[in-house]
């Protein structure tokens, strides 16, 4: 949205700031009444919601690349009505943009506390970090881009404007194209119904590309304003020239910094949020009469302890042991009944389910409920725990196959 807005030149600067304040504050009502309607259960067809919000983007894209194309013909024989058309359709582009993109960011707010979960923790403050860092880069890229977008001249950013809506257009045709195919409005045809999920499962493959695109413009920028080339007639205009041109190479360095910011945290960052945590290796335990016996000494130490037993039936179901408190332990399948069996970690002095990051209260671990470990029955005896092994039989079922 940032290239694009670039784009529109006036005659006055009064009417660009018009455009960027109504679009970006009808554009960020009309998120909000997404997201409150997206929130609502069961009182709206999301998919029919995310099919009828994409047909002004794509309209107005249209009437965008049409008038941007053809703006010498159009400009020629009405300059005043293709004006007004350029600023209805940039407006139309981004309220509606705005309404169909914005309430995912919004909605991820609801996030911060997790079921079971202190609203005062560690985890929770970094979440609301990780998530205004994350919306102070969005905004400070757009600002980036379009102020990098003004300082170019016209003919270089029509070609980017034209580039990334075209590359951006294929995400947000697909949408359309899924939602006719669900319909049998297009033909069934596993070639077109594979080529839509592929373009709709590999979005981020599309962002990269319109990264790539849009780093060309702050190195054109920069390659443009190193030498001074400019004609001058006395050391005040020299200045005032160079002035300029270091105010463009300092927004265009601005805009590369943000765009390495974006592709890190799309890759780098994400890979390493999402990584593969292992379980801790389970340990040893005796079996006495029917029963799989811990020591008391061996769980002291107030860690999460893994065991693994193999029933029956032969699948190996896993039990964890936390000391809680003094003379108090929690002991439950390495599992719950929201996340199944993919089981819990450490870190630091927390226990965190390995699926959905809740982290436990130690407290209520052996208690049913939420992210909780499925409670197993146990007793403590000389100084050992004891848990009957046909007590982890008849709780295999959760760790099927």
């Amino acid at each position: 949205m940032g290239i694009v807005f670039a784009y529109y030149r006036p005659e006055g600067e009064r009417k660009r700031y018009i455009l960027t304040a109504l679009s970006i504050g009808l554009g960020i009502v009309a998120a909000v009444v997404s997201a409150i309607v997206r929130s609502l259960p069961n009182f709206i067809n999301r998919a029919n919601l995310s099919y009828y919000s994409m047909i002004p983007v794509l309209i107005a894209m249209a009437v965008i690349m049409l008038l941007i194309m053809f703006k010498g013909i159009l400009k020629k024989k009405n300059g005043a009505l293709y004006d007004n058309l350029l600023f209805a359709a940039l407006a139309l582009y981004g309220v509606s943009s705005f309404f169909y993109y914005l309430p995912t960011v919004i909605l991820r707010s609801d996030g911060f506390v997790s079921y079971g979960e202190k609203a005062l923790s560690t985890m929770v403050l970094y979440r609301v970090i990780g998530y205004t860092t994350g919306f102070t880069v969005i905004i400070l890229s757009g600002l980036a881009i379009y102020n990098t977008g003004i300082r170019l001249k016209e003919n270089q950013l029509k070609a980017l404007v034209i580039t990334t809506l075209l590359i951006r257009g294929v995400t947000q045709m697909a949408v359309i194209a899924q939602r006719l195919y669900s319909l049998r409005i297009l033909p069934k045809n596993i070639t077109l119904f594979k080529l839509i999920t592929e373009t709709l499962n590999r979005t981020r493959y599309f962002d990269y590309a319109v990264m790539a695109v849009l780093i060309i413009a702050p190195i054109i920028l920069w390659s443009q304003n190193i030498k001074v080339v400019q004609p001058y007639s006395n050391r005040a205009q020299l200045r005032k020239i160079k002035f300029y041109m270091r105010n463009k190479r300092h927004w265009a360095q601005f805009f590369i910094v943000l765009i390495v910011v974006n592709i890190m945290s799309l890759t780098v960052v994400k890979a390493h949020v999402n990584r593969e945590i292992p379980l801790s290796p389970p340990e040893n335990y005796t079996v006495e009469d029917g029963f799989a016996v811990i020591t008391l000494e061996s769980v002291d130490d107030g860690h999460l302890h893994r065991y693994v037993y193999t029933a029956a039936d032969k699948k190996e179901v896993r039990f964890i042991i936390i000391k809680k408190a003094q003379g108090s332990y929690g002991v439950g399948l390495d599992a719950c009944e929201l996340c199944g069996p993919s089981g819990y970690f450490e870190r630091k002095d927390e226990v965190v389910c390995k699926l959905c990051d809740v982290v436990m209260n130690k407290g209520t671990i052996g208690f049913k409920g939420g992210c909780n470990p499925i409670p197993v029955k146990y007793i403590v005896h000389d100084r050992k725990i004891k848990i009957a092994l046909s007590d982890l039989d008849a709780l295999s079922y959760v760790f099927k196959n």
